[in-house]
């Protein structure tokens, strides 16, 4: 195995746009609903005393998140949108990519641990799936980083 040879991932593209386009609906879904304003923790995760999560994600909950919901809220519902955005048309696919996984980890110890199953899974296939983008640099084949920073020179 030649670890210098050059691989064409435009089958990522359907990944990346997947994801892109799953993050963004979510996002302005959450900016529909005036995510911010509602009980949101309590909807993602469920009563924080009683759902059986890490204890120091419990407390980063409780002791930051909590009292500045609102805040969070418009992060959450932000960084999906951008994320989204900017996986989807493939612009600057890694750094946004790392910061949805940096998202997700926090969606996995919250509501995927809160809740398990599906949701835990999910949160597991997601982070995954961006990590893959990440290490691809998806956004370079059929998306603006191919555009913005091509090679000089290249053909």
């Amino acid at each position: 195995m030649n670890l210098k040879e050059r691989t064409y991932l435009w089958y990522v593209v359907l990944l990346r746009l997947w994801i892109g386009y799953y993050l963004l609906q979510q996002g302005i879904r959450k900016y529909q609903r005036d995510f911010p304003h509602i009980d949101w923790i309590k909807a993602q995760i469920g009563e924080l005393d009683k759902v059986e999560i890490y204890g120091w994600y419990k407390s980063f909950l409780m002791n930051t998140v909590v009292p500045h919901r609102e805040l969070f809220g418009y992060l959450v519902m932000s960084g999906e949108i951008l994320v989204g955005l900017c996986v989807l048309v493939g612009l600057l696919t890694r750094f946004s990519a790392i910061i949805g996984i940096f998202m997700l980890v926090n969606y996995f110890f919250g509501p995927g641990m809160a809740r398990g199953g599906a949701t835990l899974a999910q949160q597991q296939t997601f982070i995954v799936s961006l990590l893959v983008l990440t290490l691809a640099n998806a956004g370079r084949t059929l998306g603006l980083d191919g555009l913005l920073f091509k090679r000089r020179g290249a053909a």
